[in-house]
């Protein structure tokens, strides 16, 4: 049920929605405005046919060249932080509007990436090389979105090019960066064909200024290189398509030091530390149908990952789990699909069912008492309806109803969306809803190296609403689209990950939680010049009724922003050079706001060039001034600043090369 105290921004919006309905247009009911099936590949970037609430796209060829993983392209996107717990290129996860990382659902082709024996995505892990864009929803989610991800949703579609041909590109960095990337398209079978592969690596070893944890004693401190922080990725994409069908088969590794705690660390004699490989494959088939006004589909689809984690030092959790072994099953079944019901209604579905096994051996197995075998079922059903208020379709309410499982155990939920599209380009909207989430077997049983169980974890629950304004038009003779939203959510039971030292931590129900925030999105384009820029406040509190009330949520900084601009120059615009400025304001490490990390600006510069037809190269750095290794930790109420427990690496020069054919 909603809260009163919910649901009043909404209902308060409504009657305007109501009074601008009557200003401007007739209530009689007419055909709806609304895309085709396939929505997500048609749409673009018209976030109004993708969803009545707030949708950002990033596309990955924007950037082509610059070593941007998944992170840092997300890095951009209001309301979206980007939380890098052990450094960059680690384990990254992302908070949404002030959301747990396990809220926030990740798709790769319609595959959810979610899995029940992790806490959340890695983002860190999920190739871009061969993605045509990323759409990331938030607030209202649609229902071809499977599960209630009240936090976000993060949508990413691999390209699927039409014309035969391909590419392939060369890349190096600072810090022992590598990455070189193949793709290539064909007719096939009466279809289209495409595959794409991809190996990237780095050392990771920067240097910084370690205190050695004890910045009263200066004697001490040192010029530290940090260590055991390097990664390899590879990964390879094969997919065919046709009118009816698809078919889509994915294939990734990642093989990657685990660091640890820098303060004492990181001298020459350190032990070595740990290491993680996961190996991750998933097959998905399906079939499109169209009968009259119905177009639907069906999907079945397997995902299959081994991790494999050693730590021949025992330094890292600490207690004495040093070499184990996660192997997870999951297979699945989709049917979707939408229907124009008369002229006022649009209704789209979706139902499936997934079976998702885990077995644990190794070291791990005594601490869950000789239990080595987990597994969970889970089944989604929803529906929404797209309902004209006007006669020509400007003015939208859009409900939806989730029924989710887990396990056997299921919960409803609920959300509505109103959208009214007003002269001159302007548009405003307004949504709210429930969720619930049931906790994940990885936020039950851990991980063996820095997570520990905890087997008493209740259901969260809580309600979101949102409130915005969009507008696209011309200004100063640019073209330009621009967005505004205010946001609120509350949470009951909220789960949440604690570091309860620099070795290991654990997943507790923090109680209760109330998060409000604002964030701003545009863009200006220009003949030569190109405009983005996005900025979020965010207010995060625990609204336990103890001791912990009115205390910062961790990992949910109060300011971020973000802009970035370039201008084309040379004959024939052969080459653009762009800026990048991003900002992270004071973020808390604990529940308990006592552990500050200190803000972060950061300036970046580069260079795209065609140096002839299909050749191109890409040259640039990224935080110019160094300013990541000095980043500091420090307690609010007493204690100096100190040496973070995962330093943050610093200036980064890189360069591609990239041939089309």
């Amino acid at each position: 049920m909603l809260h009163k105290a919910h649901v009043i921004p909404l209902f308060i919006a409504l009657p305007i929605f109501l009074a601008i309905s009557l200003c401007t247009g007739k209530s009689e009911a007419a055909d709806i405005q609304l895309p085709e099936e396939e929505v997500t590949a048609a749409a673009g970037e018209d976030s109004t046919l993708l969803s009545p609430g707030t949708v950002s796209v990033v596309r990955p060829d924007e950037t082509e060249g610059e070593h941007k993983n998944l992170p840092e392209l997300l890095k951009e996107v209001p309301g979206l932080h980007v939380i890098e717990s052990k450094g960059r290129g680690a384990y990254t996860v992302a908070s949404v509007r002030g959301s747990t990382a396990a809220e926030v659902s990740v798709f790769v082709d319609g595959v959810l990436m979610n899995l029940g024996g992790e806490a959340a995505v890695d983002l860190s892990a999920i190739p871009t090389a061969n993605v045509d864009r990323i759409e990331i929803y938030r607030g209202y989610i649609p229902a071809r979105f499977a599960g209630a991800s009240m936090g976000g949703v993060i949508n990413i579609i691999t390209k699927s090019p039409e014309e035969p041909g391909g590419s392939v590109s060369v890349g190096a960095g600072s810090y022992g960066k590598f990455n070189t990337s193949l793709s290539y398209a064909m007719p096939l079978g009466g279809g289209s064909f495409f595959i794409g592969a991809n190996y990237e690596r780095t050392d990771g070893d920067f240097e910084y200024w370690n205190d050695n944890n004890t910045p009263y004693t200066p004697g001490d401190d040192y010029t530290a290189k940090r260590q055991n922080n390097g990664y390899k990725n590879s990964d390879i994409l094969l997919k065919w398509k046709n009118d009816d069908w698809s078919a889509r088969f994915g294939w990734k590794r990642n093989d990657r030091d685990l660091p640890y705690g820098a303060p004492g660390a990181d001298k020459p004699d350190s032990p070595k530390g740990a290491h993680q490989d996961t190996n991750q494959t998933d097959f998905s088939v399906s079939r499109r149908f169209k009968s009259g006004s119905v177009d639907w589909g069906v999907r079945a689809e397997y995902l299959h990952q081994s991790k494999k984690y050693d730590d021949e030092t025992n330094v890292i959790g600490g207690w004495g789990e040093q070499h184990n072994k996660y192997t997870t099953d999951r297979y699945g079944f989709a049917a979707d699909g939408s229907w124009r019901l008369g002229e006022n209604h649009f209704i789209e579905f979706l139902a499936d069912y997934s079976r998702e096994k885990l077995k644990a051996d190794g070291d791990i197995v005594t601490t869950f008492g000789g239990t080595s075998d987990f597994s969970r079922e889970a089944a989604d059903v929803q529906i929404q309806d797209t309902i004209s208020l006007s006669r020509d379709g400007t003015f939208t309410f859009t409900p939806i109803a989730r029924w989710n499982m887990w396990n056997g155990d299921g919960k409803f939920s609920i959300g509505a969306a109103l959208a009214k599209e007003l002269p001159h380009g302007w548009t405003i909207r307004a949504s709210g809803g429930s969720y619930n989430r049931a906790p994940n077997l990885y936020e039950l049983y851990g991980d063996g190296a820095f997570v520990r169980p905890n087997r008493n974890l209740d259901w969260e629950k809580g309600t979101q609403w949102d409130l915005g304004v969009s507008w696209k038009g011309t200004l100063a003779k640019a073209e330009t689209s621009a967005s505004l939203t205010y946001f609120g959510r509350r949470s009951d039971d909220l789960i949440e990950f604690i570091m309860t030292s620099p070795r290991y931590g654990q997943y507790i129900n923090i109680g209760k939680a109330r998060v409000n925030g604002i964030e701003f999105e545009g863009r200006a384009i220009w003949d030569k010049w190109d405009l983005k820029l996005s900025a979020t406040w965010t207010d995060a509190k625990n609204a336990t009724p103890d001791y912990r009330e009115g205390q910062p949520l961790p990992n949910r900084p109060e300011w971020e922003g973000y802009l970035r601009l370039s201008r084309k120059f040379l004959k024939d615009d052969a080459a653009s050079a762009f800026a990048e400025l991003r900002y992270i304001g004071e973020n808390y490490y604990d529940t308990a706001g006592s552990i500050k990390m200190d803000n972060l600006f950061t300036v970046g510069l580069g260079l795209h060039w065609r140096i002839k037809e299909r050749l191109n190269l890409t040259v640039g750095v990224d935080d110019i001034f160094n300013e990541s290794p000095d980043i500091k930790m420090y307690s609010v109420k007493n204690g100096p600043a100190r040496t973070m427990w995962y330093p943050l690496q610093g200036r980064t020069f890189y360069a591609t090369l990239t041939w089309e054919f």
